[in-house]
């Protein structure tokens, strides 16, 4: 069951410049700071949603440039996580959920990268697997799988990702996302 809730962001929620010069580095240096970046804290992500901007100019054409990720633990302890649509407005402006309402969709697991496994391309990042967090076989986002990083050495305030989308035993990679914590969250499933 998906929750929602009539929050909005408030005017002082505005995108750090850190966050905005993040986002608007070209694909070669986006990649050199996924190569080099740090695993996160899967405790310190617990709790907490991020306003999420995914970086190529195409994506404000598909009305998903802007959006808000969360993450929360499962009454067993395995981190989870969801996302959320905003606004498409100006990405200077406060994170708003489209129609007033926070409506999560696109559920995820999040996990360590294992090695031994397919989703493997980031060794140092979290894999953020559409494909294992409860979402209906046919719902898109399945296949959909996130590699996360940190930007800054031992914070997990600031993070890069790069999505791929899974066909069969292909993976294709779509963009590069940015995140930024924004304020905790009170979502359960």
């Amino acid at each position: 069951m998906k929750s929602q809730r009539n929050v909005q962001p408030a005017d002082r929620d505005l995108p750090s410049e850190k966050y905005l010069s993040l986002g608007a580095l070209p694909n070669k240096e986006l990649e050199a700071v996924m190569l080099r970046g740090e695993r996160p804290d899967p405790d310190r992500l617990a709790g907490w949603e991020f306003r999420g901007m995914n970086t190529p100019n195409f994506t404000k054409l598909l009305g998903i440039k802007k959006f808000i990720k969360g993450f929360y633990k499962s009454p067993g302890g395995q981190l989870f996580g969801y996302n959320i649509p905003v606004v498409q407005d100006s990405t200077s402006s406060p994170w708003s959920y489209k129609g007033g309402v926070a409506k999560q969709f696109g559920f995820y697991r999040v996990d360590p990268v294992d090695a031994a496994t397919r989703d493997n391309a980031y060794l140092n990042s979290l894999l953020l697997d559409y494909g294992r967090g409860g979402n209906h076989e046919l719902d898109p986002t399945s296949g959909l799988r996130d590699y996360l990083v940190r930007v800054e050495p031992g914070s997990d305030d600031l993070m890069l990702g790069k999505a791929y989308y899974a066909l069969g035993p292909l993976r294709v990679a779509t963009s590069y996302f940015v995140l930024e914590r924004l304020r905790p969250s009170n979502f359960t499933r």
